[in-house]
């Protein structure tokens, strides 16, 4: 393994300390300054600045070496965490991610704001005082400070492990002054005996400056298992240097956890490895079945072929369930990034804002997590400015000062829920319905049940600000949410109480790849219906003629002719039999000609000329080749909801 994929897993290794330095730093302003949290916060510090060192990444090195000695006085009880403190580490890190995306790009030494930077290293340093041991500004060569000799003499095999030494020696060179360095050849074999993937060098340094045997060890601790080293001091050190570096000299918890072995498991993939084994488990019991069947298809009777492949469906329909939990992720990589959001945008307004989240241990498929970010941020950011009462309003109304904002996701019927609920003001149907006239969105004639008058908040440009704020009321971010929700084949819908709250609720398929189906025929064309939203199939019988709604056992059902909706020429003979299909609380009926059973379906992207088409969601490939139409019952079913609106209306 190369050193750029060492680098690679640097970055991510980055994000989640960046991620975990943020959940402890919120985490001990709601709970108080525990000390495993203040322990935690220490080591994503220390890890980050020991991991950038190998890179030579100085920007980062020098800024969380300030930061590290900050923390070593609040680990040692000098220092009071306070919210002011708090919010400082909060920037460290925001500044830190900045920094880290430059690397990513390849920019180590750039500093995309340098004015940020000298803003935060005053306030650090204005902590620290006289207690500062060195600058978080790049180091400068100096003829005061330490005298140390380190003889590093790196083991054969460091290569193997994807280790250089040179970027040691380099960025040890970079901290201090370098009085000599000298290359040990005293274990070079002849040229007839020499290995190419094996090191025999070594190297003696002598340097000068403000650096403590911690710092310097710190620098070599990634290569420290693959490199034999011993670190002198050179010069006698003063009772009151020494009682300074003492008091600044990081205690480390935990040691840094070997970013050579994760490497390895990084660059591929990084999964559960449990599910991995189950995987390998199945993949391997289904070679045996390939084995087999090449004896029976040479002299088996059918019954015990077919039994044979019914054997066969199974274990690959347990390979296919393995291998799509692979790409399944806790949605807590979204829901992570909400306590900060909360904090800062409540402050910025003034308002007091408890978060709870539930579930955040429900998985969804990565590829959907990712863009999922967006559309929530949207909700949570309106949830803040207009939902969630200013303190004094919320007392007038009775309610307590803090407000509450939840964060719900959770398994419902083959899908994914997720539920955004503050106890905030609420919707005001008659407020959105005059906003809807004002825009000529509606007539002012027009009559509408309160869901309908909440779902005109998704039109574009639609907005009940009074004013505009730097959060929302400018028009924009709802009518995208509606567009990024259906784009994953899922559905929103708002249920609010006046004076009581609202509640968003996200409806969304467990993933985009591969669907249990259940197939229907209409004249000659094959449609899927996602098995998880077909609740039973019957006859429909002569006696609903054109009718656009039946009796199910007491209760009026909608349905919809698919032979009509996709004008499609039925067989004449053909009975019609009707699918009762649901999504979330709404339910309708497609009538076709036949049933053809269930199936698994590889979702297909729909050719470009029928992407326009209402109803259709994708496409899928058959067993004998052909191709089938995938249904998108979210958008039946809101077609049908509006129609019936409609209806009303005239």
């Amino acid at each position: 393994m190369d050193m750029q994929a060492v680098r690679s897993v640097l970055l991510d290794e980055a994000r989640e300390l960046l991620a975990e330095l943020e959940h402890s730093l919120l985490a001990v302003e709601a709970q108080g300054a525990d000390v495993d949290l203040i322990n935690a916060i220490f080591r994503a510090a220390h890890t980050l600045k020991g991991s950038s060192g190998m890179f030579n990444l100085h920007l980062v090195v020098d800024f969380t070496h300030l930061m590290e000695s900050l923390l070593v006085r609040v680990r040692a009880g000098q220092q009071v965490v306070d919210a002011e403190l708090i919010s400082l580490f909060l920037k460290c890190g925001d500044y830190l991610s900045q920094l880290f995306d430059e690397v990513a790009a390849g920019r180590d030494d750039y500093d995309p704001a340098p004015e940020q930077r000298a803003t935060l290293i005053d306030a650090l340093q204005g902590y620290l005082g006289d207690a500062l041991v060195a600058s978080a500004q790049p180091q400068q060569q100096s003829e005061s400070g330490l005298h140390w000799r380190v003889v590093m003499r790196p083991q054969p095999q460091v290569f193997m492990h994807g280790l250089d030494p040179l970027p040691f020696v380099s960025y040890l060179a970079g901290k201090a002054e370098l009085l000599s360095l000298e290359v040990l050849q005293d274990q070079l074999p002849t040229l007839d005996e020499m290995d190419a993937e094996s090191c025999y060098l070594g190297f003696v340094l002598e340097l000068r400056g403000a650096l403590s045997r911690e710092e310097i060890e710190s620098a070599l601790e990634f290569i420290a298992e693959d490199c034999d080293i011993q670190i002198e001091q050179l010069d006698a050190v003063s009772a009151a240097a020494a009682e300074l570096l003492a008091e600044a000299e990081p205690e480390v918890a935990q040691a840094q956890e070997n970013l050579r072995q994760r490497a390895q498991e990084q660059v591929f993939i990084k999964v559960d490895a449990r599910k991995l084994d189950q995987l390998i488990d199945s993949v391997g019991e289904l070679v045996t079945r390939s084995a087999r069947s090449r004896s029976l298809a040479e002299n088996a009777p059918r019954e015990a072929v077919k039994t044979f492949m019914e054997e066969v469906d199974s274990f690959v329909e347990q390979i296919r369930d393995r291998a799509l939990s692979l790409r399944m992720a806790p949605i807590n990589e979204v829901f992570q990034r909400f306590p900060r959001v909360v904090r800062d945008v409540a402050g910025d307004l003034g308002k007091q804002v408890s978060l709870k989240v539930t579930g955040a241990d429900t998985e969804l498929d990565k590829s959907m997590i990712d863009r999922l970010a967006d559309p929530l941020m949207h909700i949570v950011r309106n949830a803040l400015d207009h939902g969630i009462e200013p303190v004094e309003q919320r007392l007038a109304a009775g309610k307590p000062a803090t407000g509450t904002l939840a964060l719900t996701a959770y398994h419902e019927s083959g899908c994914v829920v997720l539920e955004i609920t503050d106890d905030g003001r609420g919707l005001d149907a008659q407020k959105i319905h005059a906003k809807a006239v004002q825009r000529g969105l509606i007539n002012a004639d027009t009559v509408l049940d309160d869901q309908a008058c909440y779902r005109l908040i998704f039109e574009a440009g639609f907005s009940t600000a009074e004013k505009v704020t730097d959060l929302s009321g400018r028009g924009v971010g709802m009518d995208v949410v509606r567009r990024s929700i259906e784009a994953l084949r899922g559905h929103i819908e708002i249920n609010s109480t006046l004076g009581l709250g609202t509640t968003f609720r996200i409806r969304l398929p467990l993933t985009l790849s591969i669907i249990d189906g259940f197939q229907v025929i209409v004249g000659d064309a094959h449609f899927v219906i996602p098995l998880d939203q077909v609740v039973e199939c019957l006859e429909l019988g002569e006696q609903h003629g054109n009718n656009q709604i039946m009796s199910l056992r007491g209760s009026p059902l909608s349905f919809v002719r698919l032979a009509e909706l996709f004008n499609i020429p039925s067989h004449p003979e053909a009975r019609e039999c009707l699918v009762v299909v649901q999504y979330g609380s709404h339910r309708t009926g497609l009538v076709v000609d036949r049933f053809a059973g269930e199936l698994q379906a590889v979702i297909k992207p729909l050719n470009p000329l029928l992407r326009g088409v209402r109803g259709l969601g994708g496409s899928t490939i058959l067993g004998d080749g052909s191709v089938a139409m995938i249904l998108d019952i979210n958008a039946l079913l809101d077609a049908d909801r509006r129609s019936e609106a409609s209806a009303r209306q005239a």
